[in-house]
């Protein structure tokens, strides 16, 4: 996969979930169909505000996309067995470095493509007791190519559903970073890594595919 196909891809999911807080859980489903019309209606009509200035881009995004992502979980996954020696500090680092990463590489990205995405969302199907379950969906792309399967792998963790991986032509999110972030390490060290990651370099997950 290209990196510029991998990246709108990416840009894209992050654009299609996110919810307000409830008493009762919100149906998967329901948090990532609300949170794109929530997102597309947002940035049509700050497209030139956020254009002029990628920190209130940027804030927005932290605001309405990122509290509904189970980071923990997130940066525990990519670790994998380095998350087990690495300290209390590491952790939290890496987990706030990643984050920021991830926002900063897809913000400018989802104001650009906004306009040229669909997303066409499959039945759910989940039982009753679920508290895991991958909300399918394809993205619809105007320039004609064919449609990308995407699908955002959520569980429940307390009384909501939050996003800990999404998964483009079978592809996951996860696995793909794990891969040259174990490299990046075992190169380096975890330290180095959070450095890098902490003065604004992005990774590539395209370049490695196992972790």
């Amino acid at each position: 996969m290209r990196m510029g196909k991998f990246w709108l891809a990416g840009v894209a999911g992050v654009a299609l979930f996110a919810a307000s807080a409830s008493a009762a859980p919100v149906p998967p489903d329901e948090v990532v169909k609300e949170t794109t019309s929530l997102l597309q209606t947002e940035i049509h009509k700050r497209e030139k505000e956020f254009r002029a200035d990628p920190k209130k881009l940027y804030a927005y995004v932290d605001k309405v996309i990122v509290p509904k992502f189970d980071s923990r979980y997130i940066a525990k996954l990519i670790l994998a067995r380095h998350w087990k020696t690495a300290t209390g500090d590491q952790r939290s680092r890496f987990e706030v470095a990643f984050k920021n990463m991830l926002v900063y590489s897809y913000a400018d990205a989802l104001v650009e493509y906004h306009n040229s995405v669909k997303a066409e969302w499959q039945p759910l199907r989940m039982k009753p007791d679920a508290k895991n379950v991958t909300v399918q969906s394809k993205l619809l792309r105007s320039n004609g190519k064919p449609p990308l399967p995407i699908g955002f792998a959520m569980r429940l963790k307390g009384d909501e559903w939050k996003v800990y991986d999404i998964i483009i032509e079978n592809l996951s999110l996860i696995t793909s970073f794990r891969g040259q972030i174990n490299s990046e390490i075992k190169r380096t060290s975890l330290d180095a890594l959070i450095r890098k990651l902490e003065g604004g370099q992005a990774l590539d997950p395209t370049r490695t595919k196992s972790g």
